[in-house]
């Protein structure tokens, strides 16, 4: 009888071991299951043609259970909350109203008082703000924990989501909050000329498609407040292992010419020319500490002065400033009257290191200038 007992209970021991393996067998395979399908929604967010309807889809049905299902839920929610959130700011920063603002149609539609432009401008930048914000806040912990902690799962399926499937990205990519940040002055610059318009409305009219003011004076502080907006347009963010930059929107890398260690850039559509303005940046170590600048400053000038020697068609010419970001930066222009070609060389000091800008004009233009000042304001050393 005793023997007979222990073969039942080994029996029965049996029997819930090849269940309990059954049931892990199941519950692996809805792990891989999963794994599988959020694998495929970041694969199709990888495309270089992102096919959003598809991506909804995924993020609408569900192919797990169990536990797994819970896992599920959460995963997917936090990624319809990003979707939604990024979708909705480039659709704001894709508004065509924004390009309108200040087009002789919404003077003549909206002016002199501009009331539904003003509005627009601050509920547009009310939103930007707060997209921005939420955008942020889905890269913290917190939040992507806060889809996990309500669904009532024990910790191996928190882990689960955490550390195998989503995991805390580490956030260093700033594209979307600097190209908000780039609209917001946008609007806060077109807020400053629709004010101007508003205080000086008695003075202005609209004549064949162009806006006329009353005096040259107006006109003036008119084209100034322009001209100030153009120049504190974004341009497009450039990060290279030294350092990051802006370079004007107008404006391309030319892979022609660029090299693993020289980048070259031109206006978009000059790439082809014989002799096109350009500005190439390369960066370079030294001797110097940052202390030491001025030791680096000399011998730079010694160095240009041994290459010009005599050559009284060559003038040079130095001073130091400091960028917008605070570093210092020596410029050096040399002018070969002959050839009617001025180089200057902009040189950003860091720590015995340095970035050298370099412009090289065929013919005068403001715009390679304007182009060479932007790249030196927006650097920063990585």
């Amino acid at each position: 009888m005793k023997k007979k007992i222990l073969i039942i209970i080994g029996v029965i021991i049996l029997i819930a071991l090849i269940a309990l393996g059954v049931m892990l067998f199941l519950d692996f395979k809805e792990e891989d299951k999963l794994k599988e399908e959020l694998q495929e929604i970041s694969n199709l967010s990888n495309e270089t043609n992102i096919n959003t309807e598809e991506i909804k889809a995924r993020l609408s049905r569900r192919i797990s259970r169990g536990d797994y299902l819970k896992v599920e839920d959460a995963y997917k929610e936090y990624l319809t909350d990003a979707l939604n959130n990024i979708t909705n700011i480039y659709s704001i920063l894709n508004d065509s109203k924004i390009e309108n603002l200040l087009s002789i149609e919404n003077y003549k539609n909206d002016g002199p008082e501009f009331t539904e432009t003003k509005e627009y401008i601050n509920n547009t930048k009310e939103e930007l703000q707060n997209l921005k914000n939420e955008y942020t806040s889905l890269f913290t912990e917190e939040k992507i924990m806060s889809y996990i902690n309500n669904k009532n799962v024990d910790e191996y399926y928190i882990d689960f989501y955490k550390d195998e499937l989503m995991g805390i990205p580490e956030k260093e990519d700033q594209t979307v909050e600097r190209e908000i940040d780039g609209v917001i002055k946008i609007l806060d610059s077109s807020n400053t000329i629709i004010d101007f318009l508003i205080n000086n409305k008695d003075n202005w009219k609209i004549e064949n498609e162009n806006i006329v003011f009353a005096n040259q004076e107006l006109t003036n502080e008119f084209l100034e407040n322009i001209d100030n907006m153009l120049n504190n347009i974004p341009g497009t963010y450039l990060e290279k292992d030294f350092g990051t930059y802006e370079i004007p929107v107008d404006w391309m890398e030319s892979k022609t010419h660029s090299t693993e260690n020289k980048f070259f850039y031109v206006k978009e559509g000059e790439d082809d020319e014989e002799k096109p303005n350009n500005i190439s940046i390369n960066v370079g170590s030294n001797n110097y500490s940052e202390d030491e600048h001025e030791s680096f400053r000399n011998a730079i000038i010694n160095q240009l002065s041994m290459q010009v020697g005599n050559d009284e068609n060559v003038e040079v010419t130095a001073n130091g400033s400091n960028t917008t970001n605070g570093y210092i930066v020596y410029t050096f222009n040399i002018i070969e009257k002959d050839e009617n070609i001025t180089t200057t060389q902009y040189y950003i000091i860091g720590d015995h290191k340095y970035v050298l800008v370099q412009e090289t004009k065929f013919m005068d233009s403001e715009e390679t200038d304007d182009a060479a000042q932007k790249i030196i304001d927006t650097f920063k050393w990585k």
